[in-house]
């Protein structure tokens, strides 16, 4: 992720003459919406591109600060909830969370403009973490957050996101993301430690 950014950087500085690494990145990696449902049109670079943008776009960012955003969240939530977790599961949820964010992306959203970034996957991390908060508040029979109370603050957060960064946040990504975690992994959990 941060690897990537900082060739995009170079690329955007010339260093690799007039080859344009971020064009080229967005061109085969982002998520377009013309290409979703996959396999609906035959618009793609490549065979199978409208399969692999529902992950290769969570690789890419619009620029340093958006990704440094997502890297310090990832490594501060990614390692408390491999602690809980495990590394399997958090892996899982970020898979997960990335093809549900594009899904939901292109479910709610018609642009012409390329979708990137891995906030989605973020809020698939954010989502498990309330979750998991949660289940150990009801578990020590404390009062927790109520799922409207989360959905609120999280309103309230898109808000402020919303004009922070001038109306350039795909919030339906963050939405699936958040759904994948708060929802879909407890589920996931549940299922796989209950007895057969």
């Amino acid at each position: 992720m941060l690897s990537l950014e900082g060739l995009a950087q170079l690329s955007d500085r010339s260093w690799f003459g007039v080859f344009d690494l971020r064009g080229f990145l967005m061109s085969y990696g982002a998520f377009w919406d013309f290409l979703f449902p996959p396999g609906s049109v035959d618009q793609a670079l490549f065979s199978g591109q409208s399969y692999t943008m529902l992950v290769t776009y969570a690789f890419l960012h619009a620029g340093t600060i958006h990704v440094l955003m997502n890297a310090v969240i990832f490594i501060a939530l990614g390692k408390t909830l491999a602690v809980y977790f495990g590394l399997r599961l958090v892996m899982l949820t970020m898979l997960i969370g990335t093809v549900s964010s594009g899904v939901a992306f292109g479910l709610l959203e018609s642009t012409a403009a390329p979708m990137v970034g891995a906030s989605g996957v973020v809020f698939a991390l954010i989502g498990l973490w309330l979750q998991a908060s949660r289940s150990e508040l009801k578990r020590l029979h404390r009062p927790g957050q109520s799922v409207t109370s989360v959905i609120m603050s999280l309103i309230v957060i898109h808000v402020l996101l919303h004009m922070f960064m001038g109306g350039q946040i795909a919030w339906q990504a963050h939405l699936g993301g958040f759904f994948a975690g708060y929802f879909l992994m407890p589920w996931l959990t549940d299922r796989s430690h209950s007895p057969t």
